[in-house]
C-alpha cells in the first residue's frame, strides 16, 4: 500500500523557492543547471499535495499558479531564457506568500504585505547559492548569457 506524501508547509515550500530566486540559480547551465532543475522540479512536485490539502479554492489557484510556474521554468519546455524562468519562479513566489499570508490572516493579502513577507525572508545570494548547491558545484556554471549577477563564471585556466 503506497500513501500519499504528506503535504509541505507553505513556509518550507516558499523558503525553497525563495532560495532558487536569491541564488539565481535559473541563471546556471552545465551540471549546475541540471541541479536547478531538479530543485525547482522537485519543489514544484512538492506543492501538488499541498493543493491538494487545502481547502480553500483561492489558496488552490495560487499553489496551482506556483506549481505552473515553478513546473515551467525547471523542466524549460519553451526554452525561455533564464531571465523568463527567473520571472516564473518570482510569480511562484509571490503566490506562495499570498497563500501563506492568507492562511495566517484569514484574507488575501496586499501587496504591500506580499513585499514584506519577502523582504523579511531574503537571503544573500551566496548564502542561498550555498543552501541549494552541494559545494563541488562552486564555479561550476558557465556565465550567463544575459549577465546577471550573482552567477558562478568558471574560474579562467590557470587561474
Amino acid at each position: 500500500m503506497t500513501t500519499a506524501p504528506a503535504p509541505r508547509a507553505p513556509e518550507d515550500l516558499l523558503r525553497r523557492a525563495l532560495l532558487a530566486f536569491d541564488a539565481r540559480a535559473l541563471h546556471t547551465s552545465g551540471e549546475t543547471g541540471a541541479h536547478t532543475a531538479v530543485f525547482v522540479g522537485d519543489l514544484a512536485a512538492d506543492i501538488l499535495p499541498a493543493m491538494d490539502a487545502t481547502e480553500d479554492p483561492a489558496d488552490r489557484e495560487e499553489l496551482a499558479e506556483a506549481y505552473r510556474c515553478l513546473s515551467m521554468a525547471g523542466e524549460n519546455p519553451l526554452r525561455q531564457s533564464c531571465a523568463e524562468r527567473e520571472s516564473m519562479v518570482s510569480i511562484a513566489v509571490h503566490a506562495l506568500a499570498r497563500t501563506l499570508i492568507r492562511r495566517d490572516t484569514g484574507r488575501t493579502p496586499t501587496e504591500e504585505e506580499v513585499h514584506e513577507l519577502l523582504s523579511s525572508l531574503w537571503t544573500a545570494s551566496l548564502l542561498a547559492w550555498a543552501q541549494i548547491f552541494p559545494a563541488h558545484l562552486d564555479g561550476g556554471s558557465p556565465p550567463c548569457a544575459c549577465g546577471a549577477l550573482g552567477t558562478r563564471p568558471v574560474p579562467a585556466a590557470g587561474a
